[in-house]
């Protein structure tokens, strides 16, 4: 597909190790990798004289250290695919990046925009029952952006890199239809996101909604041949879900406002999906018009 085209600059690396048995060995090693570091992790944690405290606030993320800690936690998968797509493919951790220019270029042109949207959106009044309530002090919510900011990038970069620098561009040196390396691991990062236990009936729409944010990024990067413009759109989300406007006592201790309602609140929460399908098209849209060349 000509609108495509650009995707090339990130498939021609992966060509030279294109075969599904490397996908499939690489995919493995990054799973039983990032299970063996992270519990490797989770001993040092315990150590942590404070430690009953934080587990509990880690559950919820009701706690800025919880959050800073689980975001933090994401660094291990970097180490694990930056070894793989060494041992495996022969790559570099950058090479699933595309050209360094072009991704802090697109990167910037496309975060830019998505700032003013969410920022429009932020002010958007709110119909009742959805109006945000204060969670902290602004000064404190401003001492903790120097931290919490470079976090949510690391946390956003890999899983981007993972899932459109590496699984999609693997995909589409094996198979030329989008349908196969665009919509694959669409679907399976949906599937990683689908929590029953938290979100109960809501789960399968909420991973749904996980599932068209991803189309988005996938879209993005096969346009523009980097992962910069997907870099932007995940990172302005989850800014904006972090630290800007949380659910009640669930993700919400960086959260500058929350919701009067946590994930208990199915219906509340139902009536909210076509509004952030609503909201991700846009971020789609105003991207896509920010890398138009």
């Amino acid at each position: 597909m000509s609108a495509y085209r650009l995707h090339e600059v990130l498939v021609s690396q992966a060509r030279p190790t294109a075969g599904l048995k490397h996908l499939f060995l690489g995919i493995t090693l990054i799973f039983f990798g990032f299970v063996f570091l992270s519990f490797a992790y989770f001993q040092i944690l315990q150590q942590f004289p404070d430690w009953p405290s934080i587990h509990a606030e880690w559950l919820g993320g009701t706690s800025a250290r919880a959050l800073w800690l689980m975001l933090l936690h994401l660094a291990l998968l970097l180490l694990v695919l930056g070894f793989v797509v060494q041992e495996v493919h022969k790559r570099s951790l950058a090479s699933l990046l595309g050209p360094r220019l072009l991704v802090s270029l697109d990167f910037r042109r496309v975060l830019r925009p998505l700032v003013i949207l969410f920022t429009i959106i932020f002010f958007i009044p709110s119909p009742e029952g959805f109006e945000p309530i204060p969670n902290m002090a602004s000064s404190a919510w401003a001492l903790l952006l120097p931290l919490s900011l470079p976090l949510i990038l690391l946390q956003v970069s890999a899983e981007e890199l993972v899932f459109r620098g590496y699984i999609q561009s693997q995909l589409a040196a094996r198979f030329n239809s989008p349908l196969v390396w665009m919509v694959a691991p669409s679907l399976l990062f949906g599937a990683l996101h689908y929590d029953p236990v938290t979100y109960g009936p809501n789960a399968i729409y909420l991973a749904a909604w996980t599932v068209l944010f991803a189309l988005a990024a996938a879209d993005l990067t096969a346009r523009s041949g980097n992962l910069g413009p997907a870099l932007a759109l995940h990172f302005a989300n989850n800014v904006s879900a972090l630290m800007l406007t949380s659910m009640q006592d669930h993700w919400d201790g960086l959260a500058l406002y929350v919701l009067p309602f946590g994930p208990e609140a199915v219906e509340t929460i139902r009536a909210m999906i076509p509004v952030e399908v609503l909201v991700i098209l846009c971020c789609w849209l105003v991207a896509r018009i920010a890398i138009r060349r």
